[in-house]
């Protein structure tokens, strides 16, 4: 991987769905499998969160950042600017394996985080599973748990942790 500079950067256009599409199948699957309930990662298609990606792309309250790599899309954060309770969300953050661990999650992150600060929101939130890794990297990015759910649908012991990080 070559060093991380701006231009790796940008935001989302209608154009990059299938592409954003394709990475986050792909690491759904790197992720959950052996996690969740197998079923639910057979059900996963591209063409379906291509139509998901196309309507976000659109929407002014998301602000879609994608990291890409030689022209190739390989990690996205889509956070959601929510004008009615001042609290901005990540919806979606997902990288390819082959990615992380490089500096890349965090450049996605601060992205979001100063569009969010910028933009006068308090809070910025975001649910995991329990058993993704990437909990760890919230955490050392000073998020802070503040509840959590359970999701028998998803699988024996999962649940969804609530993270907040204030601004």
């Amino acid at each position: 991987m070559k060093p991380l500079n701006d231009t790796d950067i940008r935001i989302a256009s209608f154009k990059d769905a299938l592409s954003i599409a394709e990475v986050h199948v792909q690491s759904w699957k790197e992720t959950y499998t052996g996690m969740i309930k197998q079923e639910i990662l057979n059900k996963l298609n591209v063409l379906d969160k291509q139509q998901l990606w196309k309507e976000i792309s659109r929407s002014p309250d998301h602000k879609l950042f994608i990291y890409t790599e030689n022209g190739v899309v390989k990690g996205f954060l889509d956070g959601y600017l929510n004008p009615e309770n001042n609290i901005a969300e990540i919806r979606a953050f997902y990288l390819l394996g082959e990615i992380q661990r490089k500096g890349v999650g965090r450049a996605l992150f601060q992205k979001f985080y100063q569009c969010a600060l910028n933009q006068g929101y308090a809070f910025i939130r975001l649910e995991v599973f329990n058993k993704n890794p990437s909990r760890f990297f919230y955490e050392k990015m000073g998020a802070k748990l503040t509840g959590e759910a359970e999701l028998p649908e998803f699988g024996l012991g999962i649940t969804k942790l609530f993270y907040e990080w204030k601004l």
